[in-house]
């Protein structure tokens, strides 16, 4: 049991200096702080660009995906596709159409439990403008090369997860194939 005694307790110098406003300090949420950084794991850092996805790449996605997953979740965040630019042929699709068939194409990645970008923050052109640099990697992806589809996608897809997590290992290598066909 501790006495309280009617004078004031002596105050430290750490406290004279917080009342005093003289010196500025950040506060520490437990011991050695620089050791919670310092884990040992093995994490997949990588950004990989799918320039030229089809509605043909979304139904072997969604056929691919649960085999290869299994019942594995990805990490929340661990997955994210971005950057989605959609070209379609405006004489065969309508805008609302084209963002219809970019969702269907990019369910099976939200369905993995990748987080995918809102349909507000795409980007969307018909097949009369010119905006090649939105699809300036390796292969250019003009509809008029590609005369039997009607919708192209391209879609950034960012990786960042703990090398354990067989969802998001099981996304990786189905993006991977992806990039290979």
């Amino acid at each position: 049991m501790r006495m309280v005694s009617a004078k004031a307790p002596e105050r430290t110098v750490r406290e004279r200096r917080y009342a005093e406003g003289g010196t500025m300090s950040h506060r520490r949420n437990g011991r050695a702080p620089w050791l919670r950084g310092a884990t040992n794991e093995r994490r997949i850092r990588t950004s990989i660009f799918l320039p030229r996805l089809t509605v043909a790449d979304g139904e072997w996605l969604a056929q691919t995906l649960p085999a290869l997953q299994r019942k594995a979740r990805p990490e929340p965040r661990a997955i994210c596709v971005e950057d989605i630019t959609l070209r379609y042929r405006s004489g065969r699709l309508g805008v609302a159409d084209a963002l219809d068939a970019a969702s269907t194409l990019l369910e099976p990645f939200a369905a993995a439990g990748a987080s995918v970008e809102g349909r507000n923050e795409w980007y969307i052109t018909d097949d009369d403008e010119d905006d090649e640099e939105l699809f300036s990697e390796e292969r250019p992806a003009t509809l008029r090369d590609e005369p039997e589809q009607d919708l192209l996608v391209s879609a950034r897809v960012a990786i960042d997860a703990a090398a354990e997590d067989a969802g998001a290992s099981a996304l990786y290598w189905a993006v991977i194939a992806l990039t290979m066909a």
